[in-house]
């Protein structure tokens, strides 16, 4: 122990005003139970909190508190006083997390600030260097608590004690506690970064191993029994995931480059350099052997490697072992070892696997799933080693999406169907997925009710993406697609049927192998008429029978009340392929019933600015009665 200062107080002084500000609280928490409190001992409690963290940060300055050292074996007065005030410090962590839990941000800003000066050594004995006093690294210990308390509601504490349906209003947490954690803590350190997603990582793991080890004990009870005891004890596990998910959701600046890690990168304590100059070189090129090492690795670890290892780096980049060039050379360079937080690999693979545990938890709000999808699409899957291992979540999303749709044919299932098959077609892109089912999945939601939705435009882009990037596809299944989406411009909107088209158009001239469907004929002895064999109502897409069939709908398009539609379906199948270029899909993903009413207005403006006579079609017969011939008021109300 440190001698003590003259002007710092004495242990006995220390210990009776820790000892008073926590009856303080013990006291205002009695009666806050009570209902006995106001605005004014609210702040008086977080004064006293920020207090005990200045006194627990000097004790730990003086090094007379260790939060690491909870062994008993040692007699001495200091150890005794060390393990006198961690009762005291568990004791003060508690109310920082019933303040985080009640929603209160300066216990959270408390915390924060505990961990910010409440270091532990790194252990590097393991790796046989040397340790300096002066290594520290962030509290793991410190860190999961607080994240438990943010991440699990208070509904969830309430279900697991209680055992009954809990009336609290906040069923997740604050958004202001996300915010001011993610923005003044999280943000800001690239160690915390890392931390927090091993955190987070941890606490999955852990809630589903006890899901796991309770279904397993429940097997030798009743199947009521068993039933009802699991609906009570994880009523609350879809809080818990949707509150990880959006914290995960906000860590859109993981370190992708080591250049992230060493230029300008801010820690809360800085890693080590610790120099070996007898280390061979070495190949550090993680992403090489990222696929190997995580098809291999057990979902259960939360990590492949220690926090206290380290690992052997050129300089400050990582760079790939040179070809040999034949001559012999026992020349050893000086290598500089890195700590785990400080390797870009390792950042990207706490990340996969924080998401990869979370996204097993059970009852993810359908709000939470749309969030999550297009941001696994738009940014993870483009960072994380081994984006494949995503496929099983964007698989099981799109059947979950599909089922709910069927039964309550609802916007939100389709929008989560669509999405997930956004995330598989980049995977089959880019990453070599297989997954045949994906143009069967595709074709179930065709549906002309999808065509109304919000996410029509999302939907309209993901299907133009699929179809025309695969110039390899079979001609059963382009004949499927444009017959289903003659389909879809027959029942469907202006807007709608005016992108179908000129996509069924692009398939045609891609793939010349289905042009049977626009120059089949019929028999002589049927007058001509051909028989639709089409099969509209199977979604697979071998059974459909469309390359047997014809393209009639075009014929009845080309009768359509809108001008457009008409067009085009006169022009599709006799465009010239050297002459006439194919349509930009992305031109008609923007038409709209506000947008078509807007281009005719300004036709008609245009016409007239020039002083030309602008024909509007309104019917295709001109009416002479405002009802017809057969309706009770047909003779009262004539044009003529």
């Amino acid at each position: 122990m440190t001698a003590p200062d003259s002007s710092e107080p004495s242990a006995a002084q220390t210990a009776q005003e820790i000892k008073v500000l926590l009856q303080q609280l013990r006291k205002s928490s009695k009666q806050r139970q009570r209902g006995n409190f106001n605005s004014a001992s609210e702040r008086d409690d977080a004064l006293r909190l920020d207090k005990l963290r200045r006194i627990f940060s000097r004790l730990v300055e003086r090094r007379e508190l260790d939060i690491t050292d909870r062994s008993n074996r040692d007699q001495s007065a200091s150890a005794k006083w060390n393990q006198w005030l961690l009762t005291q410090h568990d004791v003060f962590i508690d109310y920082l997390v019933d303040g985080i839990i009640a929603g209160k941000t300066a216990s959270m800003r408390t915390f924060c600030g505990v961990i910010a000066t409440t270091p532990v050594k790194i252990n590097l004995q393991s790796n046989g260097d040397s340790v300096d006093e002066k290594q520290y690294m962030l509290s793991e210990q410190l860190l999961n608590k607080l994240l438990s308390a943010l991440v699990k509601s208070k509904q969830y504490f309430e279900l697991n004690k209680s055992g009954e349906d809990s009336k609290a209003n906040s069923l997740v947490s604050e958004e202001s506690m996300m915010a001011l954690f993610e923005s003044e803590f999280l943000r800001q350190y690239r160690d915390a970064q890392y931390f927090v997603m091993k955190g987070i990582n941890k606490i999955a793991m852990d809630l589903r191993a006890s899901m796991d080890g309770d279904a397993k004990k429940s097997k030798g009870k009743d199947d009521e029994d068993s039933d009802e005891d699991v609906e009570v004890e994880y009523k609350g596990m879809g809080d818990v995931a949707e509150n990880m998910c959006r914290l995960l959701t906000m860590m859109d600046y993981v370190a992708r480059t080591a250049s992230d890690l060493n230029q300008e990168a801010r820690y809360l304590f800085d890693p080590p350099q610790l120099m070996d100059a007898d280390s061979e070189d070495e190949d550090d090129d993680h992403d090489e052997r990222d696929e190997d090492d995580d098809s291999e690795a057990d979902d259960t670890e939360s990590d492949s490697d220690s926090d206290e290892s380290v690992e052997e780096t050129e300089g400050a980049g990582r760079k790939r072992a040179a070809p040999s060039t034949g001559k012999s050379s026992n020349k050893r360079s000086k290598k500089t070892k890195v700590i785990t937080w400080q390797q870009s690999y390792k950042h990207r693979f706490a990340l996969q696997q924080a998401w990869l545990s979370t996204l097993r938890l059970p009852d993810i709000p359908t709000r939470t799933q749309k969030h999550v999808l297009q941001h696994l699409s738009s940014y993870v899957l483009g960072i994380c080693p081994s984006p494949l291992r995503f496929a099983e979540y964007f698989t099981r999303s799109f059947q979950a999406g599909t089922n709910k749709a069927a039964g309550t044919k609802g916007s939100s299932s389709n929008l989560i169907s669509i999405l997930a098959l956004d995330g598989l077609f980049i995977l089959m892109l880019g990453h070599q997925l297989e997954y045949p089912e994906f143009y069967s999945s595709l074709y179930q939601l065709l549906h002309p009710r999808i065509l109304y939705t919000k996410q029509r435009a999302r939907f309209l882009q993901l299907l133009s993406k699929s179809l025309m990037a695969n110039s390899m596809l079979p001609a059963y299944v382009v004949a499927s697609y444009c017959k289903k989406l003659c389909r879809l411009a027959l029942s469907g909107p202006p807007s709608g049927g005016l992108f179908a088209l000129a996509l069924v158009s692009n398939l045609l001239r891609k793939h010349g192998e289905c042009a049977c469907l626009i120059h089949r004929e019929g028999k002589r002895e049927d007058v001509g008429l051909i028989e639709d064999v089409f099969v509209e109502e199977v979604d697979d897409l071998t059974q459909t029978r469309a390359l047997e069939s014809s393209l009639w709908e075009l014929t009845a398009l080309e009768k359509h009340y809108h001008h457009a539609i008409a067009t085009v379906a006169k022009a599709v199948g006799t465009e010239d392929d050297k002459t006439t270029p194919m349509y930009d899909m992305e031109d008609f993903m923007a038409h709209t019933y506000k947008s078509l009413f807007e281009q005719e207005k300004k036709r008609l403006s245009d016409a007239k600015a020039n002083k030309k006579k602008a024909r509007v079609s309104l019917t295709f017969v001109e009416p002479d009665a405002l009802f017809t011939k057969e309706d009770v008021f047909g003779d009262f109300f004539k044009c003529k």
